[in-house]
Parts: C-alpha cells; structure tokens; sequence
C-alpha cells in the first residue's frame, strides 16, 4: 500500500489530483490499523441533471465517490456562491464538468474517482 493521506479531490485510475491548491503533510509510515474507507459507485449516464445539467451528489457518510463514465473531465474546482435551479445551495462544494456537459457538485470532504466504463 502507498503511504499518504487522501487528498480530497478527483482520481484518475489510481493517482489523485489535488483540487484548490491543497497542501497536505504526508506521514512517513503506514498506520498500525487503517480503517478501509467504503466506495459509493455511481454511473454517470444514471443520474438525472436539472435544467442547468447539474448534479449534486448529498452523502453525509465518509464515503469515497467513483462515478462511472467515458466522458473526459473538462475542468474542477470548488464551487463559489452558487445555487441550483432547485434551490440547493453548493457553495464550497467540489465540483467536476464533464466534456458532456454534465456538472457534478460532491461534498468537498469527500473524494472523487472519475472510471472508465468497461
């Protein structure tokens, strides 16, 4: 197992890349009992987008996010002031456009694994 702290952001097969600029001190070993984190795996071309294309992703659990699809991540970041058509206000989220058009908010505690379909 490679050693380091997750960074909360976007993976990409198995390297993650840090969103915002975000600094993390990395440890020098391994903990004694890593807890395995659970993956909540999402097909893109599942979820329904709003008027915007739009989608918020609400988990309240420590959860990491893999969202399948073959669509390229055209850009990321965090959300600024912003509210979806529905109300729900993403400022501070983490977010993902995909070259689709689809734009993914997630918590931004939380990490994103972008896969292929296979």
């Amino acid at each position: 197992m490679a050693s380091g702290v997750r960074i909360t952001g976007i993976t990409v097969g198995d390297e993650p890349i840090a969103l915002g600029g975000i600094e993390h001190a990395f440890p020098t070993a391994e903990p004694a009992n890593p807890v395995p984190s659970e993956t909540l795996t999402l097909a893109l071309g599942d979820l329904i987008p709003d008027a915007r294309n739009e989608v918020v992703i609400l988990d309240g659990s420590s959860h990491e996010i893999a969202l399948v699809t073959q669509d390229a991540v055209s850009a990321q970041g965090f959300a600024e002031a912003h509210v979806t058509v529905t109300g729900l206000d993403v400022s501070g989220f983490a977010y993902c456009i995909f070259e689709g058009g689809v734009t993914v908010f997630y918590p931004a505690t939380h990490r994103l694994i972008v896969t292929a379909d296979t």
